[in-house]
């Protein structure tokens, strides 16, 4: 077992430096030893996709435990034999396609698949063959090496001892399936250690991340295709388009230094008051509050999207989880690294869960640091490091002499609402005053440096939250949250009351800076306008474009200054929840959904 682990291990290894060798074009720019550490940062990944492999082995050697004598290289022999057909399918499939396209394989490519003769009509025969040739070599070295490694006969006596050892063995292995003991599961953020796409390519596993993509593959283009396309189009463009003037300035500068403190669950109803937030409300008076916001969705991974990328929420899937999709993304990382920002993400959780370090590198980030980047002495809580070792100076300002974009996304006010703190005894109060206490004492300290006075400072929530277990996530009131723009950089304090959402950030934010937000060029091609995101502050911006859609898991609800209607995705309904809207909500929002996917489904 150990021998076959290794040898799955050695041939993901080998495969890597074949990719990078065949692919080497893409590697212009990237230190040597940033390639060196592919191999290095793709072994967690690597060891998940190889435990995937033993399971039939495993099985197979328990089994063979209750036998004398059992022939268990005969046994496992066709299994070997098709998983080194796959594994040599795509291996080569991924190094080639990569030469052609400067992208991963996955399950999107499968599609060419259902008609190989149009696949190959661009290629020529001599071509075909050499693959063919080099494919059949591959399989048959892959091949031996497994049935090699796996003895003819094992147990000339039957040995029970030998069952009882291959439990932990099996635990062993499932552990390796999961990707280890941490919080998140296996995922291709595993892998992502580098700004520099290609190396994050090569040390992906293409096995491991067909598989992942296989498991997260959806028809977004059809998933809500009630009306014709034209049609539909016209209904909901509309209601996104931008005026990137400036209708309001709210800053000194149009180059400050920024700091987005991305506050974990911080709904309206739960932080605008004295009793709980007493630290952001004294700088909601000092600063420039959005009166009128609505979160996008209702989870981190959906709501880090909505802000930093623009794009407006899905109630059926996570566009985090879809790692080809991330890099075509629109980025505020990106856009700004353009304009001469260093950008930096820093978590005291996970970073790997929910594939967020791949998203985040993915989208521009030079840094990414987690859990990994505090003492174990400081990781106290089971989220990681609580709020207090998190938002200091000397963790979400930049050491360098670049101007900064530096995003915090904060952790303690989030179930099981255990922090170092204890001043109420409503749990979910106690947490967010206690992330309160902390942004106070970092608003404070940044207040005394030198670097406040070109300093803007945004605070906003991921996604609301439920004041209690007995309100839902799809009520209209929990995706209410505060926006605040404070800091010396900030011209005037004051409220913005239009009613606006999170994916607004980008285009608002962009505008104040004087930088356009159209279309980028990365290593891979175009990344996507901020289609979704709107200048709120532009004097053109009115209309039926004063609404919000919050996506809760598999519904979403359509917001104006009518009420808002709920829409069940599963039947394709909807309901009025408050006020008094017009019928043609659920027509709008069907319109809405079915232009979003179909832009999603286009990345």
């Amino acid at each position: 077992m150990l021998k076959l682990f290794a040898a799955l291990l050695a041939l993901f290894a080998l495969q890597k430096v074949v990719f990078m060798m065949v692919n080497a074009g893409y590697a212009h720019c990237v230190p040597f030893w940033t390639l060196g550490a592919v191999i290095w940062h793709g072994l967690r990944l690597d060891s998940v996709t190889a435990a995937y492999i033993l399971i039939v082995p495993t099985l197979s050697v328990v089994v063979s435990s209750f036998f004398c004598h059992y022939p268990l290289r005969r046994t496992l022999k066709a299994y070997f034999v098709v998983v080194a057909i796959l594994m040599a399918t795509v291996f080569i499939a991924d190094v080639v396609l990569y030469h052609f396209w400067g992208a991963k394989m996955d399950a999107a490519d499968l599609m060419y698949a259902r008609n190989p003769k149009d696949m190959l009509a661009s290629l020529k025969l001599l071509t075909i063959i050499a693959v063919l040739v080099v494919l059949a070599a591959t399989a048959f070295v892959f091949g031996w090496i497994m049935i090699r490694i796996t003895p003819v006969y094992v147990n000339e006596l039957k040995n029970r001892w030998h069952t009882l050892l291959m439990i932990p063995v099996a635990a062993l292995v499932f552990l390796a399936m999961r990707g280890g003991t941490s919080e998140s599961t296996a995922n291709p953020s595993y892998a992502y250690f580098s700004d520099y796409h290609f190396c994050n390519d090569a040390a992906l596993n293409p096995l491991f991340n067909l598989m992942h993509s296989m498991s997260k593959s959806e028809d977004l283009y059809n998933e809500f295709a009630a009306l014709p396309s034209d049609e539909a189009a016209a209904v909901a463009s509309p209601f996104f388009a931008s005026d990137p003037t400036v209708g309001d300035t709210l800053l000194l500068t149009q180059r400050p230094d920024i700091l987005l403190v991305v506050w974990e669950g911080g709904g309206w109803d739960m932080v605008m008051n004295d009793s709980v937030a007493p630290n952001l409300m004294r700088y909601c008076r000092e600063g420039v509050l959005f009166t009128n916001c609505y979160a996008n969705n209702f989870r981190t991974d959906r709501g880090l999207v909505s802000l930093l990328s623009g794009w407006m929420g899905l109630p059926t899937v996570s566009l985090m989880k879809m790692n080809a999709r991330c890099r075509r993304l629109p980025s505020l990382a990106e856009t700004l690294s353009r304009n001469g920002y260093s950008t930096h993400f820093h978590y005291g959780g996970d970073i790997d869960f929910t594939n967020m370090r791949g998203y985040l590198l993915e989208t521009g980030y030079n840094t990414v640091d987690g859990s990994e980047s505090f003492p174990a002495a400081r990781r106290k809580s089971s989220w990681g490091a609580p709020d207090a070792y998190l938002l200091v100076p000397s963790v979400v300002m930049s050491d360098n002499d670049r101007r900064f974009f530096s995003t915090v996304l904060t952790l303690s006010s989030h179930e099981p609402w255990t922090v170092p703190m204890q001043r109420f005894d409503d749990e979910r109060k106690n947490a967010f005053a206690y992330t309160d206490s902390c942004l106070g004492v970092l608003l404070d300290s940044l207040k005394l440096m030198p670097q406040w006075n070109n300093l803007l400072v945004i605070v906003v929530p991921d996604h609301g939250v439920p004041l209690s277990s007995a309100q839902s996530t799809s009520d209209p009131a929990v995706a209410h949250i505060p926006m605040l723009w404070t800091g010396g950089a900030v011209r005037k304090c004051g409220q913005v009351d239009v009613m606006m959402m999170q994916s607004d950030l980008a285009a608002t934010l962009l505008a104040q800076l004087g930088i356009d937000n159209g279309e980028r060029k990365t290593d891979n091609g175009e990344r996507g306008d901020f289609i979704f995101s709107r200048n709120v502050l532009s004097q053109h911006f009115a209309g039926n474009q004063y609404f919000a859609l919050h996506c809760f898991k598999n519904g979403c609800n359509y917001i104006d200054s009518t009420g808002s209607t709920r829409f069940n995705c599963g039947d394709r309904t909807a309901t009025a929840v408050e006020g008094n809207p017009p019928e043609d909500h659920e027509y709008l929002i069907k319109a809405l959904l079915q232009y979003i996917y179909q832009k999603t489904a286009k990345l």
